[in-house]
């Protein structure tokens, strides 16, 4: 899955997709390319943006933060942002999120690595052309790591149910009030 603003041929190995029928699609938000897959968690929320102005920053903040506690409420613990958005166990990324704010409204999408085949993310994404300090060039799989690889057998149901709550709890507390839009 490749953002809205990021170019495609430079984000993702095209013809590995393409002789694999691995379909690449764009999302709306932002951020760099991801592979979803079997041991992906994959989520989106759009909520009303009752404040006009607010930074990127904050709302990553805030489904972060969400997100972080959900996670710790099923066992997985010590969840770090570093960089924009990333969640990390230690300087290893487990989650990437993005978002897009438009037409009042906010979309947050997270993609949640919970025991991902690592090998894809080599196969199909090249070194990313723009990358957070902290990753300090290394390759995909010294990069990231998977919640079961970091030793948290969560069921995926659990981790559903909780990231549902969390996000949907932020979702909620954004709704404009007074009948305003």
């Amino acid at each position: 899955m490749v953002s809205r603003s990021r170019d495609a041929a430079r984000e993702v190995f095209l013809e590995r997709c393409a002789a694999d029928r691995v379909p690449v699609v764009r999302r709306p938000s932002g951020g760099g390319a991801v592979v979803l897959g079997p041991g992906v968690v994959a989520a989106s929320v759009v909520a009303a943006s009752p404040e006009p102005g607010v930074f990127p920053d904050a709302w990553f903040r805030r489904f972060g933060l969400a997100v972080a506690e959900a996670l710790d409420g099923v066992g997985v613990g010590g969840l770090e942002t570093q960089g924009v958005s990333d969640l990390c166990l230690g300087d290893r990324k487990v989650a990437g999120s993005s978002l897009r704010l438009a037409g009042g409204r906010v979309l947050y999408q997270l993609s949640l690595l919970l025991d991902l085949d690592l090998g894809l993310l080599d196969r199909y994404l090249p070194m990313p052309p723009r990358a957070p300090e902290y990753r300090r060039g290394r390759p995909h799989r010294d990069f990231v790591t998977t919640l079961r690889s970091a030793g948290f057998d969560v069921p995926v149901e659990r981790v559903l149910f909780a990231l549902h709550g969390a996000l949907a709890g932020v979702a909620g507390a954004l709704r404009p009030r007074h009948g305003s839009v």
